[in-house]
Protein backbone atom coordinates (compact mmCIF):
# COMPACT_ATOMS: atom_id res chain seq x y z
CA UNK A 1 0.00 0.00 0.00
CA UNK A 2 1.51 3.27 -1.04
CA UNK A 3 0.79 6.57 0.50
CA UNK A 4 -1.35 7.67 -2.44
CA UNK A 5 -3.30 4.18 -1.35
CA UNK A 6 -3.17 4.96 2.14
CA UNK A 7 -4.48 8.43 1.45
CA UNK A 8 -7.54 7.32 -1.04
CA UNK A 9 -8.65 5.23 2.61
CA UNK A 10 -8.04 7.68 5.18
CA UNK A 11 -9.94 10.13 2.78
CA UNK A 12 -13.10 7.72 2.86
CA UNK A 13 -12.82 6.15 6.29
CA UNK A 14 -15.41 7.61 8.71
CA UNK A 15 -13.25 8.08 11.40
CA UNK A 16 -11.03 10.50 9.01
CA UNK A 17 -13.11 11.74 5.79
CA UNK A 18 -13.95 15.02 6.57
CA UNK A 19 -10.31 15.90 8.59
CA UNK A 20 -8.69 18.85 6.30
CA UNK A 21 -6.59 17.52 3.52
CA UNK A 22 -3.66 18.98 5.29
CA UNK A 23 -4.45 16.70 8.24
CA UNK A 24 -4.91 13.91 6.65
CA UNK A 25 -1.85 13.75 4.60
CA UNK A 26 -0.69 14.43 8.03
CA UNK A 27 -1.73 11.29 9.00
CA UNK A 28 -1.16 9.50 6.04
CA UNK A 29 2.80 10.45 6.73
CA UNK A 30 2.81 8.31 9.78
CA UNK A 31 0.61 5.48 8.57
CA UNK A 32 1.46 2.05 7.41
CA UNK A 33 -0.16 -0.92 5.77
CA UNK A 34 -1.36 -3.90 8.26
CA UNK A 35 -2.75 -7.26 6.12
CA UNK A 36 -3.99 -9.78 8.44
CA UNK A 37 -5.41 -13.46 7.60
CA UNK A 38 -8.59 -14.78 9.31
CA UNK A 39 -8.36 -15.77 12.62
CA UNK A 40 -5.14 -13.73 13.24
CA UNK A 41 -5.00 -11.72 16.52
CA UNK A 42 -4.34 -8.24 15.84
CA UNK A 43 -4.14 -8.23 19.89
CA UNK A 44 -5.51 -9.19 23.07
CA UNK A 45 -6.73 -7.54 26.22
CA UNK A 46 -4.33 -6.15 28.43
CA UNK A 47 -1.45 -5.54 26.03
CA UNK A 48 0.23 -2.21 25.49
CA UNK A 49 -0.80 -1.03 21.73
CA UNK A 50 1.15 1.67 19.43
CA UNK A 51 -1.26 1.37 16.74
CA UNK A 52 -4.66 2.54 15.96
CA UNK A 53 -6.15 0.75 12.59
CA UNK A 54 -8.53 1.77 10.13
CA UNK A 55 -10.17 -1.25 8.48
CA UNK A 56 -9.61 -0.86 4.41
CA UNK A 57 -10.90 -4.54 3.96
CA UNK A 58 -12.39 -7.47 6.32
CA UNK A 59 -14.05 -7.85 9.04
CA UNK A 60 -12.36 -7.80 13.16
CA UNK A 61 -14.38 -9.02 15.89
CA UNK A 62 -13.92 -7.17 18.69
CA UNK A 63 -13.68 -9.96 22.19
CA UNK A 64 -13.54 -9.81 25.64
CA UNK A 65 -13.62 -12.55 28.39
CA UNK A 66 -17.13 -12.93 30.59
CA UNK A 67 -16.33 -14.68 33.57
CA UNK A 68 -18.95 -18.26 32.99
CA UNK A 69 -19.18 -17.21 29.06
CA UNK A 70 -15.67 -17.15 27.80
CA UNK A 71 -14.70 -15.06 24.87
CA UNK A 72 -17.77 -13.14 23.51
CA UNK A 73 -17.61 -10.91 20.40
CA UNK A 74 -18.77 -7.48 21.43
CA UNK A 75 -18.30 -5.93 18.12
CA UNK A 76 -17.39 -6.73 14.52
CA UNK A 77 -15.41 -3.76 13.06
CA UNK A 78 -15.13 -3.11 8.98
CA UNK A 79 -14.34 -1.01 6.23
CA UNK A 80 -13.59 3.01 7.13
CA UNK A 81 -14.27 2.11 10.81
CA UNK A 82 -11.01 2.87 13.54
CA UNK A 83 -10.11 0.02 15.68
CA UNK A 84 -7.01 0.03 18.76
CA UNK A 85 -8.46 3.33 20.51
CA UNK A 86 -6.78 2.72 23.76
CA UNK A 87 -3.41 2.84 22.41
CA UNK A 88 -3.96 6.80 21.45
CA UNK A 89 -3.27 7.05 25.14
CA UNK A 90 -0.41 6.50 26.65
CA UNK A 91 0.47 3.34 28.68
CA UNK A 92 -3.02 1.92 28.44
CA UNK A 93 -3.99 -1.26 28.11
CA UNK A 94 -5.93 -2.69 25.80
CA UNK A 95 -9.78 -2.91 26.75
CA UNK A 96 -10.31 -6.10 24.39
CA UNK A 97 -9.13 -8.78 22.08
CA UNK A 98 -8.97 -8.36 18.03
CA UNK A 99 -9.33 -11.19 15.80
CA UNK A 100 -9.39 -11.05 11.92
CA UNK A 101 -12.80 -12.72 10.70
CA UNK A 102 -12.12 -12.23 7.40
CA UNK A 103 -8.58 -11.63 5.76
CA UNK A 104 -8.03 -7.49 6.94
CA UNK A 105 -6.05 -5.32 5.23
CA UNK A 106 -5.89 -2.06 7.20
CA UNK A 107 -3.99 1.34 7.52
CA UNK A 108 -1.77 1.37 11.02
CA UNK A 109 -1.04 4.88 12.38
CA UNK A 110 1.94 5.29 14.63
CA UNK A 111 0.19 6.65 18.25
CA UNK A 112 3.45 7.86 19.15
CA UNK A 113 3.72 9.63 16.37
CA UNK A 114 0.09 10.85 16.66
CA UNK A 115 0.53 11.65 20.01
CA UNK A 116 3.39 13.62 19.10
CA UNK A 117 1.12 15.56 15.87
CA UNK A 118 -1.68 16.16 18.28
CA UNK A 119 0.81 18.24 20.57
CA UNK A 120 2.56 20.44 18.29
CA UNK A 121 -0.76 21.35 16.23
CA UNK A 122 -3.82 22.00 18.50
CA UNK A 123 -6.24 21.98 15.82
CA UNK A 124 -5.15 18.67 14.55
CA UNK A 125 -5.20 17.40 17.99
CA UNK A 126 -8.39 18.77 18.67
CA UNK A 127 -9.69 16.92 15.93
CA UNK A 128 -8.63 13.81 16.76
CA UNK A 129 -9.20 13.62 20.64
CA UNK A 130 -13.09 14.60 19.55
CA UNK A 131 -13.18 11.95 17.02
CA UNK A 132 -11.98 9.51 19.59
CA UNK A 133 -14.06 10.23 22.21
CA UNK A 134 -17.18 10.05 19.98
CA UNK A 135 -15.38 6.46 18.55
CA UNK A 136 -15.42 5.65 22.57
CA UNK A 137 -18.90 6.68 23.44
CA UNK A 138 -20.29 4.95 20.53
CA UNK A 139 -18.39 1.98 22.01
CA UNK A 140 -19.45 2.18 25.11
CA UNK A 141 -23.33 2.48 24.18
CA UNK A 142 -22.77 -0.21 21.91
CA UNK A 143 -21.00 -2.74 24.45
CA UNK A 144 -23.54 -1.99 27.32
CA UNK A 145 -26.60 -2.58 25.06
CA UNK A 146 -24.75 -6.23 23.65
CA UNK A 147 -23.55 -6.86 27.38
CA UNK A 148 -27.04 -6.51 28.06
CA UNK A 149 -28.40 -8.89 25.61
CA UNK A 150 -26.01 -11.40 27.03
CA UNK A 151 -26.72 -11.17 30.63
CA UNK A 152 -30.35 -11.21 29.67
CA UNK A 153 -30.12 -14.39 27.64
CA UNK A 154 -28.37 -16.08 30.59
CA UNK A 155 -31.49 -15.34 32.72
CA UNK A 156 -33.06 -18.88 33.83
Amino acid sequence: MNAQTILKTLQTAKFTRSLKQAHLEKLAGMAFQATYREGDILYREGELGDVLYIIEQGHVAVETHIPGQGRVTILTVGPGQLLGWSAFFQNKRKTASCRAVTNVRAVAISTPQLREACQNDYEFGYEIVLRIADLIADRLKATRLHLMDIFAQAQP
